[in-house]
């Protein structure tokens, strides 16, 4: 089983008021015959808000539908955790409504930002209401400056979930970043979570800074968390993970052995923000990724490939 790169999809390259550049973070869902891929759109300075674009399922570089007349999720009011940016963590259906989960930015003094995560609510897939305006996922003892990025997978009657973590800073390439790595806990409903879970997943610090925005996902008879890689050498890059039980947990980076950063092209410095969709039109698994400055370049998919 591996990913196979395809194509660059989009890239905004219209600016408006509220969207000057970027495609941050997709999550992508199946909703309503769709494929409806949720993003960050980064204003002037940058600061991200959410919108989305819709792709046909049979041919996912043909856009259906750009969301570019207002964000479907602007930031937060003045003193909130979110007031400085959303954008993605994952997007879930849910008993026939979206459950946006977003990871929200506010800045700090002694650290550049702090990163928790929130969740908005939709029935329509356009008009989201958040479902507090403090974070569902805050700050406790296991992330004390980041805990966000959160996914669900409703398994039974409980809802598996993975989310990032992280308590310090490190200098690389030239600035601050944050360090985090990806825990995994189990919700009664997927907005409550206990104030700490289980470690599964851990940076490589020789390597890596800080592995991100993590999704869960079952494929086949096995459980795959997908998340993001933060390299030393800026050469981000994306990894998984394989459960049979979301106990024991294995690497599986030969998932991605056939996906290589472009010489010169949009993704040759990123390919970032891995978001895995099941589409039953074509009963694939396909991956959207980000391309160069967290998707200022424009946003490509993969195909997965499977036994």
């Amino acid at each position: 089983m591996k990913f196979i790169k395809k194509d660059k999809i989009f890239e905004w390259t219209s600016p408006n008021d509220w969207w000057v550049s970027n495609t941050m973070a997709p999550s992508a869902i199946y909703w309503q015959g769709k494929i409806r891929v949720f993003i960050g759109a980064w204003d002037e300075n940058p600061v991200s808000r959410i919108t989305y674009i819709d792709l046909d399922p049979i041919n996912p570089a043909k856009i259906l539908k750009v969301k570019d007349d207002c964000p479907v999720l602007d930031i937060g009011e003045t003193g909130m955790f979110d007031d400085n940016g959303v954008f993605p963590g994952h997007a879930s259906v849910v008993d026939n409504k979206i459950f946006l989960y977003y990871t929200g930015f506010q800045t700090g003094v002694n650290v550049p930002h702090y990163n928790f995560g929130g969740l908005a609510i939709s029935e329509d897939g356009d008009n989201f209401k958040r479902f507090s305006k403090a974070p569902i996922l805050d700050r406790s003892d296991e992330g004390l400056l980041v805990r966000a990025g959160q996914s669900i997978f409703k398994d039974g009657n409980s809802f598996k979930s993975t989310y990032s973590i992280g308590s310090e800073f490190t200098h690389v390439g030239g600035k601050l970043r944050p360090a985090y790595d990806v825990c995994y806990q189990e919700s009664i409903d997927g907005i409550n979570y206990k104030n700490e879970g289980v470690k599964i997943i851990s940076a490589n610090r020789d390597i890596e800074h800080g592995l991100g925005r993590p999704q869960i996902i079952k494929i086949g008879d096995k459980y795959f968390t997908f998340y993001t890689r933060r390299m030393l050498d800026m050469k981000y890059f994306m990894g998984a993970a394989s459960s049979l039980d979301c106990i024991s947990w294995r690497k599986e980076e030969n998932l991605f052995s056939q996906v290589k950063h472009s010489d010169n092209g949009f993704d040759s410095e990123m390919i970032y923000f891995p978001s895995v969709v099941y589409v039953p039109d074509t009963e694939k698994y396909l991956l959207f990724y980000s391309g160069n400055g967290f998707g200022k370049t424009g946003m490509g998919y993969c195909e997965l490939l499977q036994d």
